[in-house]
């Protein structure tokens, strides 16, 4: 016997696994129903959320590249001024 072996009883066995499954109440499966329904919600209003904030990172990075380009721009032009190449 290995370091986690198990011993299962027999009629929790893998020949058990494909059995027949006894039907739910009513009243549970509604519920769960109910429950999968707003979890799916909840999930999706999440994923739009996610998606509106990597938009909004995507719109700041772009505003950032520009900055730096016009920064580096700028610095091009004092350092030319300095060596009077302009």
């Amino acid at each position: 016997m290995g370091l986690f072996s198990v011993q299962l009883h027999p009629e929790h066995g893998p020949a058990r696994a494909g059995g027949p499954v006894e039907p739910l109440p009513v009243r549970l499966r509604l519920a769960a129903r109910a429950a999968l329904r707003n979890t799916r919600g909840e999930i999706a209003a999440a994923l739009r959320e996610a998606k509106l904030a990597a938009i909004a990172a995507t719109n700041d990075a772009r505003i950032v590249g520009i900055l730096l380009v016009l920064a580096a721009l700028a610095l091009g032009l004092e350092m030319a001024a300095s060596f009077h190449l302009l």
